[in-house]
């Protein structure tokens, strides 16, 4: 679908024109001179979520010169109307923001929009809760990590490893005095089913087997994704998809075996992609997500333990903003999909 774009917007200096004008590569080179360029913005994941149930629209903001740019998506969740959806996004200069949240804003109100969410890849203390806040909308539930770990990669190996915690070395050394060994695989079958299981044991939703292969069938061609499994006497033990975007490996999906859990296989996992995404040129490991300083009885301790044993610094995020457009039917149907939830399973929608 093409953006509409009202006549006092198409008089200011910049201009709003639909992403698909740039195509694939100048809309991601346009995205990477961004400091808050993320993989969600990317051209690729836009491709990904519209075979699973997402129409992705394009917004590109330019001035003849120089440009940045949008990505929007929206869901028809709901019978009265779609949600629409920002993540990570927009990624637009300061000038922009007004320009921009007004295109969004009409694109939704014209498409039946219930509600629009709006969940930029900036970090606490920036300025766009102030603009949000100035312009009515208000702060959501976050639909992507609040907080996140950002370790540095573009290191020799002794000195990465040295910025590890004891704990974590002295089990990644184990992995490998045990004899686990990791492999790139196109294997997503097997992770699929690591996945699922890792997912039942936490209580969280997980994608399929449809969409892990997709993933490697749209970034596996340009080395922008790689499904590592650990390995150990036959038996597979874990696996961990990573991505990579610009100069970040994003850490995405993971799931491991309840077997062997002694041997470690984990640690050594992410350290050979650590290893193998630094050699693409990445200097970022993002490990998109860690919980909020759990206390030691919280379900997610492990998982904090473990992301922070391999050093790097947290990144806490504004989170989400909404604006919504029809309140009443937003109500409504939101109480038809509560009572829907009470006799299937509910939806998931990750990323």
């Amino acid at each position: 679908m093409r953006a509409r774009v009202s006549p006092s917007l198409s008089e200011t200096a910049l201009a709003v024109t639909p992403g698909e004008q740039l195509g694939a590569q100048a809309w991601d080179e346009l995205l990477l001179a961004q400091p808050e360029a993320n993989l969600l913005q990317s051209w690729k994941w836009g491709e990904l979520q519209s075979r699973f149930g997402w129409s992705v629209e394009r917004l590109a903001v330019h001035d003849g010169h120089a440009g940045v740019c949008s990505l929007l998506r929206s869901a028809s969740l709901y019978p009265g109307g779609a949600v629409y959806y920002v993540p990570r996004g927009p990624v637009v200069a300061e000038r922009e923001r007004l320009l921009v949240l007004d295109a969004l804003e009409q694109r939704a109100a014209t498409g039946r929009g219930l509600i629009l969410r709006v969940e930029p890849n900036a970090r606490i203390g920036d300025e766009w809760p102030a603009f949000f806040e100035g312009r009515g909308l208000r702060k959501g539930q976050a639909v992507q990590p609040e907080a996140t770990r950002l370790l540095r990669i573009d290191l020799d190996p002794e000195s990465l490893k040295g910025g590890f915690k004891p704990k974590t070395r002295y089990n990644l050394n184990l992995a490998q005095k045990r004899g686990v060994k990791v492999r790139a695989s196109p294997d997503v079958a097997i992770f699929a089913r690591l996945a699922a299981d890792t997912g039942k044991r936490q209580g969280i939703h997980l994608p399929g087997v449809a969409y892990y292969q997709a993933a490697l069938d749209l970034f596996g061609p340009s080395d922008e994704v790689r499904l590592y499994l650990a390995e150990h006497e036959g038996e597979t033990l874990g696996g961990i998809m990573v991505f990579r975007f610009g100069k970040t490996a994003y850490y995405l999906f993971g799931g491991s075996s309840d077997r062997k859990r002694e041997l470690m296989p984990n640690y050594l996992l992410h350290w050979q992609a650590m290893l193998d995404f630094k050699a693409l040129g990445c200097n970022t490991y993002d490990w998109w997500g860690i919980p909020e300083e759990p206390a030691p009885d919280h379900p997610w301790f492990g998982l904090y333990r473990f992301k922070t044993g391999f050093g790097g610094e947290t990144v806490r995020y504004i989170g989400l903003y909404e604006h919504v457009l029809r309140p009443g039917p937003l109500k409504l149907e939101r109480r038809l999909q509560q009572l829907k939830a009470k006799v299937r399973a509910p939806v998931h929608i990750l990323r």
